[in-house]
């Protein structure tokens, strides 16, 4: 005997005559409903992973990135892929030597529109190099150095080199307490508890692990009138992204929907991963995949429902230079440090980074950016903003993201 339901109209909740059922129409109906059929739906539960949350080979090296058999420069490394990163892109490839490691961006693993400058790939290069040397002194004393030039790379036929990080062997060295958050760092897309606000010396910790005269300011907003204006921001921007067709195009490659497809590539934005309660994920999981519109539809309901009323505070980072290599790669150091800050503390966090995401691809268009897109009136003439987030405390915990084997991202080893 099978359990049926009724296909619900996306748009006013009610069945539809057709009888078709969609993963959008579920998530909007059933709310914490979960529906199993018996024989075949148990069978496409299991072939789904709808059981196996956070397992499998993609998810191995968030439980064996500090294993005994990991040590040297390749636990640095190991350290490093578990780090922060558009798209779970992973846009990073490792040279390893006895006393350095040379990270390279992949072009292979550029964003597209949803990217077109690079600034967001070499954000998440940067918070690989803040995993690194939260894993490098637990032995090593470390300094990294980016390589000059701009975000954008023109040819993508082979990898660039962007940062340098050297190694030499200290003993006595006193450990970063955030290099123990590592493995409990994860994006959080859920809801964020809107009864708790972040008092004053929560924002203040935050903002000091900034510091000034770098190049890079960063700013948090937690009045409510604040709040309300960048919130707008991240919806009108994701609305304008939602409506361009090559901007879903490029964002709808990195996303998993296929438990197989997810185990064999180890990348990509994964249904366990989007912050939806347990049983909506398990029922979305054993529907077959929308179309990218369809989807992200979803996603543009998602930032404006639940992600922007129960940010408890936003933060916007902002460079002198919008596509420098050496400062974005900075903030992607300070963002990932903030965010391992945030965990230690029970707080979630969030990219929304939308508004930069549809100026850059509008500047790359040579079209107008619209003002209600534009976070620039945040800070004073000469800063850009390169880079915004939400935070506060989830009301569930994030599940982990898939990661690619350090075979897959070391070219050479030691």
């Amino acid at each position: 005997m099978h359990l049926e339901i009724p296909a619900l109209c996306v748009d006013c909740g009610e069945a539809s005559k057709e009888g078709h059922v969609d993963r959008r129409s579920v998530l909007k109906g059933l709310g914490g409903v979960m529906v199993l059929a018996a024989g075949g739906g148990i069978y496409r539960a299991s072939d789904q992973g709808v059981f196996s949350v956070g397992e499998g080979p993609a998810y191995e090296p968030w439980h064996t990135w500090d294993a005994d058999s990991a040590s040297g420069p390749l636990a640095i490394v190991h350290a490093g892929v578990l780090a922060a990163n558009p798209h779970n892109t992973q846009p990073w490839l490792f040279h390893v030597a006895e006393n350095r490691i040379d990270l390279y961006a992949d072009p292979s693993r550029y964003l597209g529109a949803m990217d077109y400058f690079g600034r967001e790939m070499h954000i998440g290069l940067g918070c690989a190099i803040a995993n690194m040397k939260l894993a490098a002194a637990q032995g090593y004393r470390a300094s990294a150095r980016s390589s000059i030039g701009k975000t954008y790379i023109k040819d993508r036929s082979d990898p660039v080199i962007v940062a340098t990080l050297k190694l030499e062997q200290q003993e006595n060295i006193t450990p970063d307490p955030l290099f123990d958050q590592i493995p409990f760092r994860h994006t959080n897309r859920g809801p964020y508890d809107t009864g708790r606000p972040l008092d004053s010396k929560v924002l203040s910790e935050m903002l000091s692990l900034v510091p000034e005269g770098r190049g890079i300011s960063l700013k948090l907003f937690a009045d409510e009138a604040e709040k309300k204006a960048v919130g707008n921001t991240i919806v009108k921007a994701t609305e304008a992204i939602v409506a361009n067709h090559d901007m879903v195009m490029a964002s709808d490659a990195w996303f998993r929907h296929d438990w197989d497809e997810l185990q064999q590539k180890r990348d990509g934005v994964t249904l366990d991963a989007a912050g939806m309660p347990a049983s909506i994920t398990a029922v979305a999981k054993m529907l077959p995949e929308s179309d990218p519109e369809t989807g992200h539809e979803y996603w543009l309901g998602a930032t404006r429902d639940v992600h922007v009323p129960t940010a408890a505070a936003y933060g916007v980072f902002a460079v002198r230079d919008l596509y420098s290599r050496p400062l974005n790669m900075l903030v992607g150091e300070y963002w990932q440090r903030l965010h391992l800050s945030a965990t230690a503390k029970g707080l979630a966090a969030q990219p929304l980074n939308q508004p930069l995401e549809i100026f850059d691809y509008a500047v790359a268009q040579r079209k107008k950016v619209k003002p209600e897109w534009r976070l620039d009136g945040l800070f004073e003439k000469g800063w850009h903003p390169t880079f915004c987030f939400r935070f506060g405390y989830p009301e569930q915990p994030a599940n982990a993201s898939p990661r690619r084997r350090l075979l897959d991202v070391v070219r050479q080893k030691v």
